[in-house]
């Protein structure tokens, strides 16, 4: 049988995986990269998912390392501070815009292991997808959800899924599952009733994200429902997983090659005062081939943003700054940025102090048209 470097050849293509295209597609060697944990702990309720998720985010934890949970169920994760040690979030409503600024306030505090618990209350609970839905949708003459609603809600979803993918640190999500009693078989051989997980109350499909998918039942016995780590095998079951749990999941994960996620760094590259355009739109091609876009960070306004936003409004100032700007380029940044929203957005000025983007461009203006730093007049 032909190789597949011959059969190239026959058809007179590439004889190299290495050699590159003109269009930038081709194929490299397979290397597998330092990684953090995408995690999810399903169950009815009572059966252990936040005692779960905070024994095995303390097993994933870095020396000296910080845990920290998105608490979405009233403080409940708190009665566990006396066998836990971790630092809380209590959000009042739970739009997916209120957990992607939870995601960006706990990696600029450098919070190691975030627990979301609940995932469940950003699809269902007060202010979540489904009464985003429903009220887009009455609001709208045509009362269509399909056309109204989702077509607004849709997208951030997508903006919050993508801020928990790329979160730099290791992320575990707790998820309810719609439940009913049924008659069992117990120990003895007597009919009891018992509760049981029927439907995962998320959108459907989201178990897909993560690596690992636990399912806990009434007795906090955990079964895997999915795995991508060699050293957990899919329907393996696991009586109250603990902080062992949580190791050996960190200690095949850092034994890739590399940095798992430069989140951060790339955020402090963004708002550096001396990155040109050319560096910034370098920096914004190397996130989007990490598949770091929709990271969630703070800008310099302190609010939440995606980390391909930040870089594009900090490009945005960079090219207001360059003297080879020209005043046509000037106004069109100007009418881009107004329609997109962005002027009054904080960036580094001219002397590097955070100063609304509308104010660095008018300047700009006003030093292009006395014939300053941008080298010719206006006229």
């Amino acid at each position: 049988m032909a190789t597949a470097i011959q059969a190239a050849a026959h058809a007179g293509g590439p004889t190299s995986h290495t050699l590159n295209q003109v269009d930038g597609l081709d194929f490299e060697d397979a290397v597998r990269a330092a990684e953090k944990a995408r995690i999810a702990l399903t169950g009815p309720s009572g059966s252990g998912k936040t005692y779960t998720a905070l024994s095995i985010g303390t097993g994933l934890l870095p020396d000296g390392g910080t845990l920290g949970v998105i608490d979405t169920e009233r403080g409940s994760a708190s009665k566990y501070a006396g066998l836990f040690t971790f630092k809380t979030m209590k959000l009042p409503s739970f739009e997916p815009q209120a957990l992607i600024r939870a995601l960006a306030v706990a990696a600029a505090r450098g919070i190691d292991v975030v627990v979301i618990d609940s995932l469940t209350h950003f699809w269902s609970g007060r202010g979540g997808a489904l009464a985003q839905v429903d009220q887009k949708t009455r609001a709208a003459s045509s009362k269509n959800a399909f056309t109204t609603g989702w077509k607004d809600v849709t997208p951030l979803l997508h903006d919050m899924l993508d801020a928990i993918l790329a979160y730099p640190g290791h992320v575990i999500c707790t998820m309810r599952v719609k439940t009913e009693w049924v008659l069992q078989e117990n120990q003895n051989g007597k009919k009891e009733p018992t509760k049981v997980g029927m439907k995962l109350d998320q959108r459907d499909g989201i178990d897909y994200e993560f690596d690992l998918v636990g399912a806990l039942d009434q007795n906090h016995v955990m079964t895997v429902d999915k795995s991508r780590y060699p050293t957990v095998e899919v329907g393996s079951q696991h009586d109250k997983p603990d902080f062992a749990f949580g190791q050996a999941i960190a200690g095949w994960l850092d034994d890739g090659e590399g940095n798992a996620l430069g989140v951060m760094d790339f955020a402090r590259l963004a708002v550096d005062p001396a990155m040109t355009p050319q560096q910034l739109l370098t920096l914004l091609s190397d996130v989007e081939t990490r598949g770091l876009l929709g990271a969630a960070v703070l800008g310099l306004d302190k609010q939440a943003t995606s980390l391909g936003s930040l870089i594009r409004l900090m490009g945005a100032a960079a090219r207001a700054k360059d003297p080879a700007t020209t005043p046509d380029d000037l106004r069109a940044l100007r009418i881009r940025m107004e329609q997109a929203g962005r002027l009054g957005a904080l960036v580094p000025g001219m002397d590097g102090e955070p100063t609304p983007l509308g104010d660095l461009i008018s300047f700009a203006q006003h030093k292009a048209a006395d014939g300053g730093a941008h080298g010719r007049s206006a006229a």
